[in-house]
């Protein structure tokens, strides 16, 4: 704020000594505002394409799939609350006018910007942001706006073109190919000149990794699609994406400011009720995951649990509802446990609910997880291995797990047969998602490993079931192999622009699997 007051004052003073050597029409010129300048420099639109793209675009993205991912539990079985952890979903789910609306435009406009004033890192950080949210949406969606959207410089088209989920990846590439390209030029104003790089704080090279991270993570999920699923490259992408503690690129959020600056899971999005928070507690199968070995089921507590929850203040232990349920159903729908004392808080519980609590956009773990997968598909046993512990390890320092806990973690799985599991595929990807699950807490990227792996209870442990009070209308109550694939297209886009929707039945885009989601 400093640096801008004194820009302020240095432009009047310069125009206030100008116009008394001036004629009187140059001296009239200084009546242009200053505050209202006919061109925005690219360095202040950095700032606005993050927050939006967290808070707008990400958190709405993840809102309701907290509740499909199971995650979070609500307190009722009635209310629209339960919707999204029953698979009730209609064309009311508004990611996709967050998206295209409030921020995708931030991240164009940068793009453009930067390319003008030959700012290129601005470009490329547009180019990345642009990337996450398109992202974001093929995962939920399939087909998307991707090739035919706002470009900046043309009118709007409000009848855009769909591009099938596979094309909408090859763009989705070829924006973060163009961004690394962007990051390796010149540039005239620093990234961070404004104070708008509230993620790196003008780390160009923290940038460029960002950019690779996201290159590997949706070139793994492509591990369906045959000879298009190439580990190779996804072992390059991950050598050169984020490398070290600290690089994760996440949203800082702060308390004591405005709402929209605090974390949503804690307040603003829906937590703030006593009576009917929108979600009351974390679900049994989640305390599953942190309570038990992959494969084995070997009861272990991660030294992580009390980083994430809190116990329940009538016994002091982990305790969650199962999905659908409500509190009604009690501890995994048992009907046992139903006094809400018997469960720890979600909101404000801990390192990923809290007030202050980041919002990560993809992380250090994550890359090496998805090392670690590619490279136990190549039969690289000690490389899967190596990057699987390195993944795990980094998000236990980053929530403040002690050395000594961490070392005692590795010593009970290493006796509980670790290696020979990564002998075999199933069980070594049961290891990698269910530490994916883990480390990604509430990311709607959790959604896209579920489905790539069917929902497999063999990968994710015999915890895993289907919602209780599943949604009948759409989903067979007797076939526990139909799970939920994809997302309904918001009403707004099914009324303006049918012939690029089609079918937008219920029945048709939550029973369907996206493009990568089948062979």
């Amino acid at each position: 704020m400093k640096k801008t007051i004194n820009h302020i004052i240095l432009a009047v003073s310069f125009l206030a000594v100008a116009g008394s050597f001036s004629s009187c029409k140059k001296f009239l010129d200084v009546n242009k505002d200053p505050n209202n300048p006919t061109q925005i420099p690219a360095h202040t639109r950095l700032i606005g394409a993050i927050t939006t793209t967290n808070g707008a675009s990400m958190w709405r993205g993840a809102r309701e799939m907290v509740g499909v991912m199971q995650y979070g539990a609500t307190k009722l079985t009635t209310g629209s609350n339960r919707n999204a952890e029953t698979w009730r979903f209609t064309a009311s789910y508004f990611f996709w006018q967050n998206a295209y609306v409030f921020t995708m435009p931030n991240c164009v406009d940068l793009i453009v910007l930067g390319k003008k004033e030959q700012n290129y890192h601005f470009a490329g950080a547009g180019s990345v942001l642009l990337a996450v949210n398109l992202g974001m949406l093929a995962d939920q969606y399939g087909s998307i706006v991707a090739s035919d959207y706002y470009d900046g410089v043309s009118q709007i088209n409000l009848l855009p073109k769909m591009d099938d989920q596979q094309t909408a990846y090859k763009y989705i590439d070829s924006l973060l190919t163009e961004a690394i390209k962007f990051f390796g030029m010149s540039n005239t104003t620093p990234l961070n000149y404004s104070g708008g790089d509230i993620m790196f704080n003008g780390d160009v090279n923290k940038w460029t990794r960002f950019a690779w991270a996201l290159k590997a993570r949706y070139l793994n999920h492509l591990s369906k699609k045959g000879s298009l699923y190439d580990p190779a490259a996804i072992i390059t992408a991950c050598g050169n994406a984020f490398n070290a503690d600290g690089m994760d690129a996440q949203f800082p959020y702060i308390a004591g400011a405005q709402q929209t600056d605090e974390n949503p899971f804690a307040s603003w999005g829906g937590f703030t009720s006593a009576t009917d928070p929108r979600y009351f507690t974390w679900t049994q199968f989640f305390v599953n995951m942190l309570t038990k070995f992959p494969v084995t089921e070997t009861a272990y507590e991660d030294p992580r649990i009390s980083k994430i929850m809190k116990p329940a203040a009538s016994d002091s232990k982990y305790r969650g509802l199962r999905s659908g349920a409500g509190l009604a159903g009690g501890m995994d729908g048992t009907g046992t446990f139903t006094n809400e004392a018997d469960y720890g808080p979600f909101s404000k519980s801990g390192f990923y609910t809290n007030v202050t609590s980041p919002f990560p956009f993809i992380t250090y773990s994550e890359v090496k997880l998805i090392e670690a997968e590619a490279s136990l598909r190549s039969s690289k046993k000690t490389e899967a291995l190596n990057a699987y512990r390195e993944g795990v390890s980094a998000n236990m320092r980053k929530l403040g797990v002690s050395a000594g806990d961490i070392n005692a973690y590795w010593t009970a799985q290493n006796a509980d047969n670790l290696e020979a599991h990564f002998d075999n595929l199933t069980q070594g990807l049961s290891h990698i998602m269910r530490q994916k699950y883990i480390t990604q807490c509430l990311n709607p990227e959790t959604w896209v490993d579920m489905r790539r792996m069917d929902y497999s209870n063999d990968i994710y442990g015999p915890s895993l079931r289907r919602p209780a009070n599943i949604n009948t209308v759409i989903f067979d109550p007797a076939n526990n192999n139909q799970w939920i694939r994809g997302m309904v297209y918001e009403t707004n886009e099914q009324n303006r622009n049918p012939q690029a929707v089609g079918d937008n039945s219920e029945k048709f885009r939550l029973l369907t699997p996206l493009w990568w989601d089948k062979p």
